[in-house]
């Protein structure tokens, strides 16, 4: 098999979510990825993007979010990249230690890490590479 590439742009805008819905459903179908997998790539992506929008670009109409997929026999890897500074994700708190809890924010680096098999970060951290292994 052949790898499958698709990809999209978003406008930083959350109302662009409906949009990656559909894209998230092609790529799905495309793989064959049973329920939970599906499942998974929805909620990962979800956050990914969200996060890419509100936190990476600050929703500045001026700037976009990438999304590029590519199924393989064994996986579908998803890179999310927006053109904000970045982060350092390892700066991020654990949500789980007690004096996190009470905290509003700082789970979505942990989500992505329980929805994908591997997440991995560019070094300036506007980009996020998701894979889900099939």
């Amino acid at each position: 098999m052949t790898d499958k590439k698709y990809s999209i742009q978003l406008a930083s805008d959350p109302g662009e979510m409906d949009r990656l819905a559909e894209f998230v459903n092609e790529i799905a179908v495309a793989s064959g990825a049973d329920e939970d997998k599906k499942h998974n790539l929805h909620l990962a992506l979800n956050e990914a993007v969200t996060n890419a929008i509100l936190h990476g670009n600050k929703q500045d109409p001026a700037k976009v979010v990438r999304v590029t997929a590519v199924i393989s026999r064994q996986d579908v890897t998803v890179t999310v990249t927006d053109q904000g500074d970045g982060f350092d994700p390892d700066a991020i708190p654990d949500p789980r230690k007690k004096e996190n809890l009470m905290k509003t924010g700082g789970r979505g680096v942990w989500l992505l890490s329980e929805f994908a098999d591997e997440v991995n970060y560019n070094k300036k951290g506007n980009s996020v590479e998701l894979r889900f292994l099939l």
